[in-house]
């Protein structure tokens, strides 16, 4: 089971041009996921061909889970052939989407020229995320030095604290994987408490899942359980269907670990379901061999 699969790619936080008096990315910045689509919806009714609008469609559509969606939204607005950086920030949100959906050569492309762009135009949060966005994707390419460098890269530039703290998530994984779950331990830690300093749920319920899979890892049961019951309400509360996937696929392994073959089955198999529905086949997939190898 590989660990790289739960990096958290991002593009969190609109370019400046994008976001001001924009109430619908206004409703993003709280969370709040079906404000933000409403008044995506009702902005495009009046002006189809609104980037902004369509940008934030696109990312309501992302972080709930419905990532074809997302990308027809994308599509659209890259079609408007923007430049500066607000091309930077839809390429940003390109590279995330098609990794979402498994396109990783396609994730790549955009990745690689979104940090091109944003090296050079001063916005330090389009620059701040292509370089967690690289990170992720590096690392799935097997290079784990690259993504750390750029994840440490990013972490101080980045003036998003809720992002910022995906890149913390994201250095404890990759620590995690590489078997340093002392010092993985620390980085999600930190993660957590720059979540829950913030009121970032969304973030919080994310990272809370990752920690109490960490501690399914080295045998802490007990508190897994707790950590895996508290992030999940966090990621109901958001309507995430893919990090609902994830909770469930992270329930079937501590259940598996504990021999409840019954209990592990059932998560796995609610697991596969869910990823079908965000479109990410491939962690479908995934789940579903895992549920025949119990």
């Amino acid at each position: 089971m590989s660990i790289r699969r739960w990096i958290e790619t991002l593009a969190l936080a609109a370019c400046t041009s994008l976001a001001q008096a924009d109430p619908c990315h206004d409703a993003l910045a709280r969370f709040d996921y079906p404000a933000a689509q409403a008044l995506a919806d009702a902005r495009l009714a009046a002006w189809p061909a609104d980037f902004s609008a369509r940008l934030c469609a696109a990312r309501a559509a992302y972080e709930t889970g419905h990532f074809e969606q997302a990308l027809a939204y994308l599509r659209s607005a890259e079609a408007g052939q923007r430049q500066g950086e607000a091309r930077t920030y839809a390429y940003n949100w390109l590279t995330v989407t098609l990794n979402r959906l498994g396109r990783g050569a396609e994730a790549l492309a955009y990745g690689q020229a979104a940090l091109a762009w944003a090296r050079r135009e001063p916005n330090r949060q389009n620059l701040a995320t292509a370089l967690h966005n690289l990170a992720g994707l590096r690392y799935a390419h097997g290079d784990a030095a690259t993504a750390l460098a750029l994840y440490r890269e990013s972490i101080p530039l980045n003036p998003d604290l809720s992002e910022r703290s995906a890149s913390l998530n994201n250095v404890g994984l990759i620590l995690q994987a590489a078997g340093d779950t002392a010092s993985a331990e620390r980085w999600l830690l930190d993660a957590i408490a720059l979540n829950r300093a913030s009121g970032h749920y969304h973030h919080l319920g994310k990272h809370l899942l990752n920690l109490a899979n960490l501690y399914r890892q080295t045998g802490r049961f007990d508190e897994a359980q707790a950590l895996l019951d508290e992030g999940a309400a966090l990621i109901d509360r958001a309507q995430d269907r893919y990090w609902q996937a994830v909770a469930a696929r992270y329930r079937g392994w501590l259940a598996r670990d504990r021999r409840d073959w019954a209990e592990a089955g059932r998560w796995l198999a609610q697991a596969a379901r869910a990823y079908d529905a965000a479109g990410a086949t491939a962690d479908g997939d995934a789940a579903r061999e895992e549920l025949g190898r119990l």
